[in-house]
């Protein structure tokens, strides 16, 4: 299968389903991560939003290839994101591009504005990806992908359906996050916790509530034709 990956910042992936990517991995199956902004706010460390955005865009790369996943950036401004007829084309055409059999996206009720319009924008296009009408670059594809949302920031106001067990695949889901190095400092700005701390409580978290040591929780989109198939997360 393809799995499609897709987040509003660099690092996203890593914290929210990174464990899930690679029980993907592990069974075979082919990675794909889109990000809508390359997070050119998330720094006091420089001196340019395009600075942070080449930063933090290498080490989105360097994090991909403990999936080995393919990673597409759309780069529209961190902070900012809106739902304009622009982003929906460079969404749709980020989906066309991976042809998923499932996609992993933002929480249209995440509190971070990024988050929410990147989840509803996905979520409101899927009716528009096997359309060959629908203004985009990359050509339809005749897939009906399950949708699965995962968790809003430190889990604020969701409550999962469905978890994926992360134990064995966590210490590397751990390395991958420690490669947005750029996040360490931006943390301690706005958050009584450091990023690798707070991956350790969430995820430590969801496995006590599934019956695990550490876990991914996700929900399902559901619309007429794109049911989701739980059996297709590992």
């Amino acid at each position: 299968m393809n799995i499609l990956a897709i987040g509003a910042h660099p690092d996203d992936i890593e914290v929210f389903c990174g464990g899930t990517l690679l029980k993907y991995k592990q069974q075979g199956h082919d990675i794909f991560i889109a990000l809508t902004t390359s997070g050119n706010i998330g720094s006091n460390e420089y001196d340019s939003r395009e600075e942070i955005a080449q930063v933090r865009e290498q080490e989105q790369l360097e994090a991909a290839k403990l999936f080995g996943a393919e990673v597409k950036f759309l780069r529209f401004d961190d902070q900012g994101l809106q739902d304009t007829p622009e982003t929906r084309r460079a969404v749709i055409n980020a989906i066309r591009w991976a042809n998923p059999d499932v996609i992993l996206v933002n929480y249209p009720q995440d509190p971070s504005t990024d988050h929410a319009v990147t989840g509803k924008i996905v979520s409101e296009v899927m009716l528009s990806i096997p359309g060959k009408l629908i203004p985009a670059d990359e050509p339809p594809i005749a897939k009906n992908p399950s949708l699965f949302y995962y968790a809003s920031a430190v889990g604020i106001g969701f409550e999962p359906e469905v978890y994926v067990d992360i134990t064995d695949v966590y210490e590397i889901k751990k390395e991958a996050l420690t490669m947005h190095k750029s996040q360490y400092a931006w943390m301690d700005v706005y958050q009584t916790h450091g990023l690798l701390d707070i991956l350790e409580i969430t995820d430590k978290f969801r496995g006590l509530q599934a019956g695990f040591v550490y876990a991914e929780g996700f929900r399902a989109f559901r619309i007429h034709g794109y049911m989701p198939n739980f059996k297709l997360l590992p």
